[in-house]
């Protein structure tokens, strides 16, 4: 009986197996090798040591991307929790079409990355964009914006895009944690003579303090390998503008054919995203000792 139950979980290991471990493990191989277009079919490929490493991080579009993917991330975070939260707190109180409301945030969560980017792509277009319509319509501009064909235009572009679709994430959770917060202390708060700015202050962040940790951990996780949003907005362009790691390791390894070096930047990659999972243990070590 016992072996009949480990039996259910051979399709789950098989997936993680063959959809993860396998491609991680072939990558860490692929950015020790000297690999080309003649060899990337081949199991054994010449050993290049760090060579890949070096050669990739001296590159200075490799080191503006590593930049530039920090400023995004945290651009993304801050703003992401700044909307998400305060959709929360408006979602917590009763109004009309507040469950319809709910459901219809979701919806930037739904789409897929790589057709969120198209369409912000068609709404920040220099003629036909709709935002440059409506702009000049409110007599806002006298010409339109290059939002895709300027440098700085271009990588806020990609953080507007990347911030609407990380509010959902951020709503969801923080409205799940805010109805966890008693009762008694809020009105508790009121009696003391509390205002509805000290009551959040004081009551309400201190207690969903573990959740709002929790959540930037899980976003940084999810935006510092952003990749389908860039690609589909502006390519990293214009000028490498909005080349962040996820992206130029695609370009190095699929149209610069460096798969050594692109899979180099992908282990960077991982090894920073994963540097997010001991913070996130700690932060829940706690709930995890009850468990």
């Amino acid at each position: 009986m016992r072996y009949a139950r480990l039996a259910f979980l051979i399709p789950a290991v098989l997936y993680v197996l063959f959809a993860f471990v396998v491609p991680i493990v072939y990558n860490l191989i692929l950015s020790f090798e000297q690999t080309s277009p003649a060899t990337i079919s081949s199991l054994f490929a010449p050993f290049a040591g760090l060579s890949n490493y070096k050669a990739t991080l001296v590159q200075p579009v490799t080191q503006s991307a590593i930049a530039r993917t920090f400023i995004f991330t945290a651009g993304s975070l801050i703003f992401q929790f700044i909307i998400g939260f305060s959709l929360a707190l408006l979602f917590n109180l009763r109004f009309p079409l507040r469950r319809l409301a709910r459901s219809l945030i979701i919806i930037p969560w739904l789409l897929p990355l790589l057709i969120t980017g198209f369409i912000f792509r068609f709404l920040f277009q220099a003629e036909a964009g709709a935002i440059n319509r409506i702009l000049g319509d409110l007599h806002l501009i006298s010409h339109p914006i290059g939002f895709l064909t300027s440098p700085g235009w271009a990588f806020l572009a990609v953080l507007i895009a990347n911030i609407w679709i990380g509010i959902p994430f951020f709503t969801v959770l923080l409205y799940s944690a805010l109805q966890d917060v008693p009762v008694e202390l809020k009105e508790a708060a009121m009696i003391d003579g509390a205002g509805g700015w000290q009551r959040l202050i004081r009551v309400t962040l201190p207690v969903i303090r573990p959740v709002i940790e929790v959540v930037f951990i899980l976003g940084f996780v999810f935006t510092i390998k952003v990749f389908d949003v860039v690609i589909g907005l502006t390519q990293g362009g214009p000028a490498n503008s909005t080349q962040i790691l996820a992206p130029w390791a695609y370009q190095l390894s699929f149209q610069q054919f460096e798969y050594g070096q692109g899979a180099a930047l992908n282990t960077i990659l991982l090894v920073i995203a994963l540097v997010a999972a001991p913070v996130y243990i700690w932060l829940n070590r706690e709930s995890l000792r009850r468990t």
